[in-house]
């Protein structure tokens, strides 16, 4: 039997996005390899350091950002009913994010769901605690660069455009304003609305959490330039600040999995004052390469964890009211 119409063009469209992916993914990566390359006497010439004590605090602080990055996705799933042992939602959440770096954007969220239905998981809610997380990550890294963007560059305009923009944020992330957008967003991907939301409350706190969270890893990165090059203290606000940038930037150049050339872009302009221009993109490709190294720990570990621990747990239960059905 022949495949309808309207999915041999579904599947088509796929297809050509995944090429257009992987031709611009190659060409950011041959743009950052080629800048690389013509800064090359620079990086050379450049007095690299090695201080094993803050490479260890770097790689800490990125594994303990993995960390709160799976323990926000397991409160997400219990904030919207769904009990499931926290090793497994770490197990899971750390499997996914591995497939971010192939083209075609579906993978990731595909493995989790696929992970979630073996599990009996009510698939909806879990779609709709992916839908949160990704708003909840995006805006949060917004709320983290609106905070130290006077400290990276002090422009009393943008200054001030950069925290008003903290409490609009907070409006999007109403209920009444969040939920009918995000429904119109999904139907217009071909996929059901949220059909369950989260309280207001609950919203903003674990808005803050990942506020938290873009913080640590914003020190991690730091450490890591504080490691390898004369990076100071002061270097610290614009280092956290653009890897949030980098993390929006990424998230609407959604052709480039996992942001790959463009955050290490944008992560390069903000300690290329400092540095020098060849030098701060050869810091981000290595933080590049090192945070792959702890990620890839991470996502050991969890799976070493869920394994050992064994599965106990009783998902499905409804949960303490947190979330509700809309029209509740």
């Amino acid at each position: 039997m022949n495949a309808p119409a309207g999915d041999r063009d579904a599947g088509r469209r796929h297809r050509v996005l995944r090429a257009v992916q992987a031709v611009l993914t190659i060409a950011a990566l041959v743009f950052v390899a080629l800048a690389l390359a013509r800064s090359w006497d620079e990086v050379q010439a450049y007095e690299w350091s090695f201080h094993p004590v803050w490479l260890a605090i770097s790689g800490i602080l990125i594994l303990a950002f993995y960390v709160l990055q799976a323990a926000g996705w397991w409160m997400l799933l219990r904030s919207l009913a769904l009990h499931v042992p926290v090793r497994w939602a770490a197990a899971s959440w750390g499997r996914s994010i591995v497939a971010r770096y192939i083209p075609g954007n579906v993978f990731m969220v595909l493995g989790r769901a696929l992970s979630s239905q073996r599990r009996g998981l009510e698939l909806r809610r879990v779609s709709a605690a992916m839908v949160y997380e990704q708003a909840l990550a995006f805006c949060a890294a917004l709320v983290t660069l609106g905070l130290l963007f006077p400290f990276w560059e002090y422009r009393p305009g943008l200054t001030a455009l950069s925290l008003f923009g903290i409490p609009v944020l907070l409006a999007f992330l109403h209920p009444r304003v969040f939920v009918p957008l995000a429904d119109r967003l999904l139907r217009l991907a071909g996929r059901e609305p949220l059909g369950v939301e989260l309280r207001f409350g609950r919203v903003v706190a674990l808005l803050g959490y990942y506020v938290a969270a873009w913080f640590v890893a914003g020190v991690a990165c730091w450490s890591l330039a504080r490691a390898v090059t004369d990076a100071g203290v002061d270097a610290l606000p614009a280092v956290t600040a653009a890897f949030a940038f980098a993390f929006v930037v990424s998230m609407a150049a959604f052709v480039f999995p996992g942001g790959l050339g463009i955050r290490e872009v944008v992560l390069a302009a903000a300690l290329a004052g400092p540095l020098g221009s060849g030098v701060a993109l050869a810091w981000a490709v290595l933080l590049r390469l090192w945070q792959m190294m702890v990620e890839l720990g991470f996502v050991g570990l969890v799976t070493l964890v869920e394994r050992v621990g064994g599965d106990h747990g009783d998902e499905g239960r409804e949960g303490d009211g947190v979330a509700r059905r809309k029209g509740n």
